[in-house]
């Protein structure tokens, strides 16, 4: 009886996954000290652009040239007595959906 039901529960497996419980020919498939499958995935990330990153360089280099030269940083917007200045602009503090969605639920 219970050779008969591990036979049905492998059945069920193939169905939904279409792999034999027993076969253990995929070579990328490991197990830990419990058993317990996984599959390692190696690699540097997301690829770099070339491109971009010599854009990059490039920008640097040419913000540092203007710096040598005008004693400023070209991402810094100064006023008339030469202070520099960051404007951040914005909207406040977001507000969360959830929170309008409650509201509009409560009113």
């Amino acid at each position: 009886r219970l050779e008969q039901q591990l036979a049905e529960v492998k059945v069920l497996y193939k169905q939904k996954y279409g792999a034999d419980v027993d076969d253990e020919e995929d070579d990328d498939v490991q197990r830990d000290e419990d058993g317990t499958p996984w599959v390692q995935t190696v690699g540097t990330g997301v690829p770099s652009d070339q491109r971009v990153c010599r854009l990059e360089r490039m920008l640097s280099e040419v913000k540092g040239l203007y710096k040598e030269k005008y004693g400023q940083d070209v991402d810094l917007e100064y006023d008339e007595d030469g202070t520099a200045w960051i404007e951040t602009v914005g909207t406040g503090v977001p507000r969360d959906c959830r929170v309008e969605r409650l509201e509009q639920q409560l009113a």
